[in-house]
């Protein structure tokens, strides 16, 4: 009788003690956090009960996912098909630019932000996190209504670090996206997040392994997973990114330390062959937590609850009714003008990726470092709010060109967007060298897809201009002096074409150099109809797309032109892919002062890497060519091109196309490599004659005011 009652009484006693809590605390530690997910698979196969789970930086990321109830088989499948790269990469591709933008050709290795004093500001980061942040809205929708981190299927916490005070911060509430990125804003690597009037950076700098937020959250058994590394060596400080990370490190050990003790089970995989940026390493460093994972489970014998009910998914509207449209961040751009960009309109409804998609167009139009979105619900009433970081209003960009033909010129651009009136753009450029440029243009926008512009376009340049004989050698240089401007009206139409009409006047001077020439002087005056069109992917290394340029301008001999003539100049190119990394490509070029033979004083000039290769750069002159290309680009990798070409030029002295018109052939192969400070391109050919040229191009030689000009 004692026994039945001394048992009975052990297992009422039993059923009154509290159940097992599990808690998982995930580190930080950047690519290498991705072995957190073969932990999470092992844990799904163990069917183990996770009750709490806290994150830092990209463990974060993983916990947050599992948090709202995704497998580790399901996670796993998101980050393999995730383009890091493209993440990381916060260019803005040439096809995606609003065409107002596309009004200039690339022109700048490096720029800078200027302040309100006119002080060049150094970066604070590499990237912004704009992308970033919008995967981070994509794959956490599902839980967009959880801003209560305690209703979601696992309570979560998130750790970042206060970079005023130095303070850890522990997110309990607010938009999932926006708290995982601050838990991720890798020091110099990310910009800081502004979160309620604060800014914050990665967690892992005040704790990198939230152990004590799980237990403080009611866990009484802790597992923990690091993948930071221990301190590296002298040896293996071998580049800017393992110096930061060891600078990190250093503050990591200390907090770090406290959390071990707190952890019962503890993993750590050998991450250390890793870096922080190797996300293109995914499935090994998931196979590395993975086998260490199942060895550790299967040496020892772990006493832990295991899972009693599913797990299931938060999952929010795919379509939902927008109430309220709420701006942000906006400091000099208008809400209403902000809102007109977004073309969303409350009392509609929105799907997620119809969200994503138009916050992605607005970026594109260059005038944001950050745009990104949160969802808020109040009772009955859903708001969208967009929360954005201007561009700043000024910068000052530095170009770098050199080329075969030993011409070297340095430039800087002073870039003012919005500055001297709304929804206008001022570029003052000065190139310094052998080549001699001063450009000021000034455009102001009625319109944002579509509308109306005028420009001012005042421009002086002073460059040098080779004679070559038959042996294609250079026998005399004339120095050539311009200086004049355009004033046009034009008509832009979203992602569509540009249409100009304007006038010109100029006055060039023609003195010598090397060798006796005669000087000369001539000026003109006229109007003019400007035309451009372009979709393509890349500027100078496209692979797809097209690019129309068309320009037609009429002088009238009198007061103001010494010389009456009509002048037309076109430039096609089309890239159609063929395969993948294979796209063939076919430019026709025309220009033509129609039924002028004499027109000496301004002719176009041929040869040349981005001309006709066959000819040094700017070796012929005539008054009517055209030249028809056809080449093979190959793009073996992301960042290296392949041309072979084969290109066709006539030249003529009036506009009739006869066989006996001069006519030139020309073979060569085109290599080309996409740095971060602009191009670096190489060029060999043959002429029909079998003569040997070579060429070389270092940054963007192409003339970015090509349009402006008359």
């Amino acid at each position: 009788m004692k026994k039945i009652f001394f048992l009975s009484f052990i297992i009422l006693f039993s059923a009154t003690l509290p159940a097992k809590k599990v808690g998982l605390a995930l580190s930080g530690g950047g690519a290498k956090c991705l072995a957190h997910i073969g932990l999470l698979k092992v844990i799904d196969e163990e069917n183990i009960q996770i009750d709490y789970i806290a994150g830092t930086s990209t463990g974060a990321f993983i916990a947050a996912l599992y948090a709202m109830g995704y497998s580790a088989l399901e996670i796993e499948q998101m980050v393999l098909n995730v383009n890091w790269e493209k993440i990381f990469d916060e260019t803005i591709s040439r096809s995606e630019l609003y065409i107002a933008e596309k009004r200039w050709m690339p022109y700048a290795n490096i720029s800078f932000e200027l302040d309100e004093k006119n002080r060049i500001n150094l970066p604070k980061a590499f990237i912004s996190g704009n992308n970033f942040i919008n995967f981070l809205f994509d794959v956490t929708y599902d839980a967009a209504n959880k801003t209560d981190f305690d209703e979601l299927p696992i309570p979560f916490r998130c750790v970042s670090t206060n970079i005023l005070t130095g303070e850890e911060k522990v997110f309990a509430e607010g938009s999932l996206h926006e708290v995982i990125l601050a838990s991720m804003a890798y020091p110099s690597l990310i910009y800081p997040i502004e979160i309620d009037s604060e800014l914050y950076i990665d967690g892992g700098i005040s704790s990198n392994l939230p152990a004590e937020i799980v237990k403080n959250m009611g866990a009484n058994i802790i597992i923990g997973s690091k993948t930071t590394s221990d301190l590296k060596n002298e040896t293996e400080l071998r580049s800017m990114l393992s110096v930061l990370e060891q600078t990190v490190n250093l503050n990591i050990k200390e907090n770090m330390a406290n959390s071990l003790k707190l952890c019962d089970v503890l993993f750590q995989p050998d991450v250390s062959e890793f870096s922080l940026m190797d996300f293109q390493q995914t499935t090994e460093i998931i196979k590395k937590g993975e086998t260490s994972a199942r060895s550790y489970f299967e040496s020892e014998k772990l006493d832990l609850p295991k899972r009693t009910k599913r797990l299931f998914r938060s999952e929010f509207p795919e379509k939902i009714k927008i109430d309220e449209i709420i701006i942000e961040g906006n400091i000099y751009l208008s809400t209403a003008k902000i809102k007109e960009y977004l073309n969303l309109k409350p009392g509609n409804f929105y799907t997620k990726d119809e969200i994503i998609s138009t916050i992605r167009k607005v970026y594109h139009s260059n005038l944001f470092t950050m745009i990104y979105p949160v969802i808020e619900q109040n009772q009955n009433i859903t708001r969208l709010v967009i929360k954005v970081t201007e561009e700043v209003r000024k910068k000052l960009a530095f170009g770098l060109v050199h080329n075969s033909e030993s011409e070297f010129s340095i430039g800087t651009t002073l870039k003012l967007r919005n500055l001297l009136q709304a929804n206008s753009l001022l570029k003052l450029n000065i190139q310094l060298g052998d080549n001699f440029n001063l450009n000021l243009d000034y455009v102001k926008n009625f319109g944002k897809h579509y509308g109306v512009y005028f420009r001012l376009f005042p421009y002086l340049n002073e460059e040098n201009i080779y004679s070559y004989n038959d042996d294609h050698e250079k026998t005399k240089s004339v120095r050539s002096f311009e200086y004049g401007g355009t004033f046009g009206v034009g008509f832009f139409a979203s992602e569509a074409v540009i249409v100009e009409g304007y006038g010109y006047g100029y006055q060039k001077n023609l003195y010598k150099d090397i060798a006796e020439f005669e000087d000369t002087d001539y000026h003109s005056a006229g109007i003019g109809l400007k035309l451009y069109h372009e979709s393509l992917d890349d500027f100078y290394f496209p692979m797809r797309g097209g690019q129309i340029l068309i320009k037609y301008s009429s002088a009238k001999r009198g007061v103001l032109s010494e010389e009456g003539n009509k002048k037309f100049f076109s430039k096609i190119k089309l890239l159609i892919p063929v395969q993948k990394d294979i796209s063939l490509k076919y430019k026709f070029e025309y220009g033509s002062y129609f039924k002028k033979v004499n027109a000496t004083y301004d002719p176009f000039y041929i040869g040349g890497l981005d001309s006709y290769l066959g000819l040094n750069s700017r070796e012929f002159s005539a008054p009517i060519y055209k030249i028809n290309t056809i080449a093979l680009r190959i793009n073996p990798t992301n960042r290296v091109f392949l041309d072979l070409h084969y290109n066709v030029l006539n030249l003529g002295n009036v506009d009739i196309w006869t066989p006996e018109q001069e006519f030139f052939q020309g073979y060569g192969i085109k290599v080309g490599y996409k740095t971060l400070f602009g191009p670096i391109r190489l060029g060999a050919a043959l002429d029909e004659d079998n003569k040997e040229y070579f060429y070389f191009s270092l940054g963007y030689e192409s003339d970015s005011f090509i349009f402006s000009r008359r």
